[in-house]
Parts: C-alpha cells; sequence; structure tokens
C-alpha cells in the first residue's frame, strides 16, 4: 500500500484535562495537512515510510522546556474494531510505533484509550529518520506485528513541534487505513 493521506486534527475537545481543551480549542485545522505512507512486507517483517512537509524541523530539545519535538507514530489496532482517535478503549488496544528525531530507535507504544499510552524498548525494530528540502522522511523497519497482519490496517500520527505539538496535539490520518 502507498497512498497520499489528508490529515485532520485530532480533535482538542477529548483530550483528558482542561487545560489543552481550553487552550487550543480554536485549532480546527491540521498543522501537517498531508503525509504518504508506503507499506509494505519486508521477510517476516514490515518496511514503513513515511513523509511529511516540515518547514521548520525540531530535532533536538536538549534543556529546552518551552519547546517541542518532532515525531511521528504508526498504529494498528489488536481487535476488529479498535477506536483509533482515542487510542483504542479498553479491550480494544493499539499498538505501534512512535519516532523521535532525538533518539536512536523508535519506542513500542500501547495504549487501550486516551492517557494510557505506555512506550518501552521496541525489540528488533528500527527507524532511521532524515530531513531534506523541507521534509521528514522516516523509515520504520519492523519485525513481525500480528496486530498489523491480522487486521492489515495502519493510522498515522504527526506531531510537528515547531507548532506546539505534543501529545494529543497533533495531524491525524482520518481513520484506519487498509493495507488491501
Amino acid at each position: 500500500m502507498k497512498q497520499t493521506v489528508s490529515l485532520i486534527p485530532a480533535p482538542t475537545v477529548i483530550q483528558p484535562g482542561g487545560y489543552v481543551p481550553a487552550a487550543y480549542a480554536d485549532r480546527g485545522t491540521p498543522r501537517t495537512a498531508q503525509a504518504e505512507v508506503a507499506v509494505e512486507a519486508a521477510g517476516k517483517g514490515w518496511k514503513i515510510t513515511l513523509s511529511w512537509a516540515c518547514p521548520k524541523p525540531v530535532d533536538d530539545i536538549a534543556n529546552e522546556t518551552d519547546k517541542f519535538i518532532d515525531a511521528c507514530a504508526i498504529l494498528a489496532p489488536t481487535a476488529a474494531d479498535a477506536p483509533w482517535m482515542t487510542m483504542g478503549a479498553p479491550g480494544q488496544a493499539v499498538e505501534g510505533y512512535l519516532w523521535r528525531p532525538d533518539r536512536q530507535e523508535p519506542w513500542q507504544i500501547h495504549a487501550e484509550g486516551l492517557g494510557s499510552v505506555r512506550r518501552g524498548a521496541a525489540a528488533g525494530a528500527k527507524a532511521q529518520g532524515a530531513w531534506s528540502q523541507g521534509r521528514w522522511e522516516i523509515v520504520f523497519e519492523l519485525p513481525e506485528w500480528a496486530a498489523l497482519e491480522r487486521h492489515r490496517q495502519v493510522a498515522l500520527a504527526v506531531w510537528r513541534g515547531s507548532d506546539q505539538e505534543r501529545a494529543g496535539l497533533k495531524s491525524v490520518s482520518p481513520g484506519w487505513l487498509s493495507l488491501d
């Protein structure tokens, strides 16, 4: 599967806590309008390439408490009807991989609803990111991924640090994207 995806802003109204829904209530357009994604089987694993326009990359925030870093994530449902927008639900988890330019390895993530994201080492996974001519391109090389193999769907999230995107402030795919 290879396609261009029009992204939408993650709705701030569903974010936990009171600050983000109030402070960012006017975010009606995605900070990253489109992304290109290619998903292909690679041996027993997967190669996923994600790219998007980013005119002002933020690739390091060491010792900066008022800046936010660029990032992206690829998700797959572990249950057929797992909601992507809320990062799953109890008993309907989503799992995936999170890339940030200031890390050598991606994180593996698991969630069953807003505010439940757990992240840890991603055994056997690699992610290589490069920024050039106003675009990020990230290549994930992933081991066997049962959720992706079983449900053949992915969802995308992109954070643009220069626009203060972090946590639930992000641009996302408008739903699950089918590999078929």
